[in-house]
């Protein structure tokens, strides 16, 4: 008996370690953050840039992304893109920046093949880079890895203009899925996009007849969904067009709206929830 107790005692004292740790690491930034404002007499910022699946943060006093992306020594390519644009100031002392790589793709669409060179990773941007004829809903597409030496692209974009049965969507429960409790947060979709996803809750009495007319439901979770049980979004129309399905953190969505966010996160998608009003409208 007395080991177990001196064993119990051993695993308490452990999380303890574990917690105190983590309030001292937080509490460390907070320290050099009130160091740096300090010792400028400007306002420090913490910017986390995401690129190729890495995170780089830098402690900076700059107030534009270019200039942040100068002191984290980050080059940009002509074909990058950053999300919010390079132009962009840094509005918070806590600011997330995402770099889209271009690289090579060769997109094949029966006898023809096209070679771009883009940062797009949605096969509906890449073909829209391409200037050729747009996907259309019942199109298939396969995105496949290629060889840079025989092919000159690291990617395949292979299209097949089939007809295929509609297919509803299927909710899936997903362990990252965004929830009233984190309110934004950064989602890789299927085709390794990264957005930023946040919510809102407004009447969709109005927007809902854009796609084809109906009504929409509060889903158990509270996401709104449509009649086909796509989640209500708003998106950047110029990337998303209206009706388009896309893959969101919650499961399949359709858009249907946009809004101011698209200017600063063109890749963002808001996602129409009753986590806020609880009224089931």
């Amino acid at each position: 008996m007395k080991r177990k107790n001196k064993s119990k005692k051993v695993r308490v004292h452990k999380k303890h370690i574990i917690a105190l740790s983590g309030a001292i690491v937080a509490l460390a930034v907070i320290m050099a953050l009130a160091w740096f404002n300090g010792r400028a007499g400007q306002v420090g910022r913490l910017v986390t840039f995401h690129d190729r699946g890495q995170e780089h943060v830098i402690l900076t006093h700059t107030t534009t992304v270019r200039d942040a992306l100068k002191n984290a020594g980050i080059t940009i390519d002509s074909h990058d893109q950053v999300e919010p644009a390079i132009s962009s100031k840094l509005l918070s002392t806590d600011s997330a920046v995402i770099i889209y790589r271009s690289r090579p793709v060769l997109i094949v669409d029966g006898a023809s093949r096209q070679k771009v060179v883009t940062a797009a990773a949605a096969p509906s941007e890449i073909v829209k880079v391409a200037a050729i004829v747009p996907l259309g809903d019942k199109d298939k597409v396969t995105v496949t890895k290629g060889d840079f030496i025989t092919e000159g692209a690291s990617t395949i974009l292979t299209i097949e203009r089939t007809i295929l049965a509609p297919v509803k969507p299927v909710f899936q429960p997903k362990p990252n899925a965004l929830t009233p409790s984190r309110g934004a947060q950064l989602y890789t979709d299927s085709d390794s996009v990264v957005h930023r996803e946040t919510y809102y809750d407004l009447p969709m009495s109005i927007v809902i007849g854009s796609c084809g007319g109906g009504d929409y439901t509060i889903r158990s979770d509270g996401a709104k969904i449509d009649k086909d049980g796509y989640i209500l979004v708003a998106a950047n129309y110029r990337i998303y067009p209206r009706c388009s399905v896309v893959d969101t953190s919650m499961g399949p969505g359709k858009v249907y709206d946009t809004g101011g966010f698209v200017l600063r996160y063109p890749h963002g998608f808001d996602l129409a929830t009753d986590w806020t009003n609880n009224n089931g409208r």
